[in-house]
C-alpha cells in the first residue's frame, strides 16, 4: 500500500481497504481547499469559495474510483464537519485541529488544520534593503543573503495574540524586468533555512515566512548586481495591506583592500 500511495507523486494519508482491480483498495485524505481556517468561519479555497474536505479511492492499479462515500472526522473540538464535507471553526478560535477521512469504518491518517483570525496586514520584521558580499569561487555556505522575513497579524486579537499562522505566502524574485520562474537557478534560488528550495509557504504559528537569497556566484555575467524578492500573502484572492512587501538584495564582491 505505502508503494501505491508513493505512486501518486503526492503526500496524502492512506488506509488499505482491499487488493482488487476496479474496486477500492486504498484511500487518501489529499484534498485541504486551505492550511489554515478563520475562526468562525467555513473553510474556503485560496479564491474565498467555500470548499468541502475531499478524500481519494484507488484501486490496486493505482487508479482513481469516484463515487466512494466518504466520512470526515474531527479529532478535536471547537469545529464542526457536515455530511458533505464543509468545515467549519465553531468556538476555536486559535490552535490547530486534526481530520481524518473515513470509508467502511477504516480511517486515513490524519490531516492538519490551523484555526486562525483574519489576516489584516503584512508586516516586515527588519530591513528591507539588504547587501550581499559574494565570494568566487562560488560557496553554498557564503554565497546567501541574510533572512529575508515577513510577519502577517491580525487586528482580532480577543483571547488571543496578533500573530495569524498557517497562511500562504508567494515568494518571487525579479531580475531587472524579468520575473523569475519557480524553478530558474541560473544566477539566484529562493531557500529556506534549512537550505529548502520552495516558492510558497506557511506562516509559523507567530505569523512569521522568510527565505533566503541563495547566489551562484561562479554564473554571474557582472560583477554588480540587484535582486528584488516579492512576498506576497492574499486574503481570499485580494491582497493584505501591506502585500507584497518588498526586499532589494543588492549583491558585490568584497572591497578591495
Amino acid at each position: 500500500m505505502l508503494a501505491a500511495c508513493a505512486a501518486l507523486g503526492i503526500a496524502v494519508a492512506c488506509a488499505d481497504l482491499g487488493t482488487g482491480l476496479d474496486e477500492v483498495s486504498y484511500i487518501a485524505f489529499d484534498r485541504i481547499p486551505y492550511p489554515a481556517l478563520i475562526a468562525g468561519d467555513t473553510m474556503r479555497d485560496s479564491l474565498g469559495a467555500a470548499a468541502p474536505l475531499r478524500a481519494s479511492a484507488f484501486d490496486a492499479g493505482g487508479r482513481e474510483i469516484t463515487g466512494a462515500a466518504f466520512t470526515y472526522l474531527t479529532l478535536d473540538t471547537g469545529v464542526t464537519i457536515d455530511a458533505d464535507g464543509f468545515l467549519r471553526a465553531t468556538t476555536r478560535r486559535d490552535g490547530t485541529v486534526r481530520l481524518v477521512a473515513s470509508f467502511n469504518g477504516l480511517q486515513t491518517d490524519d490531516r492538519t488544520v490551523r484555526i486562525t483570525r483574519r489576516p489584516d496586514s503584512l508586516l516586515t520584521s527588519g530591513a528591507t534593503a539588504l547587501s550581499l558580499s559574494y565570494v568566487i569561487p562560488d560557496v553554498a555556505a557564503t554565497n546567501i543573503s541574510p533572512e529575508l522575513r515577513v510577519s502577517l497579524v491580525s487586528r482580532d486579537t480577543v483571547g488571543v495574540g496578533p500573530a495569524v499562522g498557517g497562511w500562504l505566502v508567494r515568494w518571487t524574485t525579479v531580475h531587472g524586468t524579468d520575473t523569475l520562474g519557480v524553478t530558474d537557478t541560473t544566477l539566484v534560488a529562493l531557500q529556506t533555512a534549512n537550505g529548502a528550495r520552495r516558492s510558497t509557504d506557511t506562516t509559523a504559528a507567530d505569523g512569521s515566512a522568510s527565505r533566503r537569497l541563495r547566489v551562484f556566484a561562479n554564473r554571474l555575467t557582472v560583477a554588480v548586481d540587484s535582486f528584488v524578492v516579492l512576498a506576497d500573502v492574499r486574503l481570499h484572492g485580494v491582497r493584505v495591506p501591506g502585500s507584497p512587501v518588498r526586499f532589494v538584495v543588492r549583491i558585490a564582491p568584497p572591497a578591495a583592500p
